[in-house]
């Protein structure tokens, strides 16, 4: 259970070998997704050492089994050799999955999972959303689940190709709150490889105030297009953005979650005056893929119908993103 002492590879483990653990290299890793965010933090482990295994199909696995993984960074570029596979079976039990698909591949993507999910394993969400856990818990328990939120500017122009050019880091924790043994274990082990890692004793707030900045910024920017930046550039758009994170923050305390929306919109501001980057939204919409509008503008239109509120401008978001949709 969350916060309770939990084995590892079948060991008696200890806070204090945790360590020895790092060292021996003993810990096992799939990555389920290898897009931006999975192919990012995934090739961090594997570059430090780490047994890591990339869960991928099509171009992308030939890519990787081929060429191996590339990642162009502003923090340093680098190439590895990886091991990579079509059949989570063929991989077997591991102890942690970095579980970084498309929210509306959620349901899908664990399903397939499940043979890589043992007794022991700790499946992390790296997802833009705020109910992905819950769907991934409805499969294998939530004990098993851990929410993660990672702030990465970064694009794959190519199958088993990394660009990585803003931030770079991962927040995560206990569903219940609160910073479990495990999530110190864990962190200890991200911290062993160079893994940019923070812990957060209520994940939900972060899930919450990521939402608050996805549901404008990645919405407008598929439909303006360029970077980031040039949504604060026009007062229209800034103001539209406003009003959008003015909604979520509204449904989000409606759903106990406590924001602010001064503090939430001026971190934003400043975050994103210089976000030079396209949002992943829009390179989806360029790369003729499906759009998260669901999980972003659609679940802060459902959450506010659940506690009789109204989201107009994200309705107004999610309507035109529809349409991108299905003419894309």
């Amino acid at each position: 259970m969350p916060g309770s002492m939990r084995q590892a590879s079948g060991s008696n483990l200890e806070l204090g070998t945790w360590n020895s653990v790092i060292g021996d290299k003993a810990m096992k890793v799939a990555v389920v997704g290898v897009g931006a965010v999975g192919g990012y933090f995934g090739g961090l482990l594997a570059k430090g050492g780490a047994d890591v295994t990339f869960i991928a199909r099509g171009k992308r696995l030939e890519a990787l089994r081929a060429r191996g993984l590339s990642v162009k960074s502003w923090k340093g570029d680098f190439s590895i050799r990886v091991s990579a596979s079509d059949d989570p079976a063929e991989v077997g039990p591991v102890d942690l999955v970095l579980f970084c698909v498309k929210s509306y591949d959620t349901e899908s993507a664990i399903r397939q999972a499940l043979p890589m999910i043992g007794q022991q394993t700790d499946v992390l969400s790296l997802q833009n959303g705020i109910d992905n856990e819950e769907k991934i818990a409805s499969f294998i328990g939530q004990e098993k689940v851990l929410a993660g939120v990672a702030y990465i500017g970064a694009s794959t122009p190519e199958p088993g190709v990394i660009l990585h050019q803003e931030s770079g880091k991962i927040v995560f924790g206990e569903l219940d709150g609160g910073v479990s043994e495990r999530v110190i274990r864990l962190k200890a082990f991200f911290d062993g490889y160079g893994f940019p890692a923070d812990t957060s004793p209520n994940i939900t707030i972060v899930l919450w105030a990521k939402l608050a900045w996805n549901a404008p910024f990645n919405a407008i920017n598929t439909l303006v297009g360029g970077p980031v930046k040039v949504i604060l550039e026009n007062p229209h758009t800034l103001e539209l953005a406003r009003l959008v994170t003015a909604e979520v923050v509204a449904v989000a305390n409606a759903s106990g979650v406590g924001l602010t929306l001064k503090e939430v919109w001026e971190r934003h501001v400043k975050f994103s005056r210089h976000y030079g980057v396209k949002t992943s939204m829009l390179q989806d919409h360029e790369a003729g893929k499906p759009l998260e509008h669901e999980a972003l503008n659609g679940a802060i239109i459902k959450k506010a119908a659940e506690h009789g509120l109204h989201a107009p401008y994200n309705f107004a978001l999610y309507a035109l993103l529809s349409r991108l949709q299905f003419t894309s």
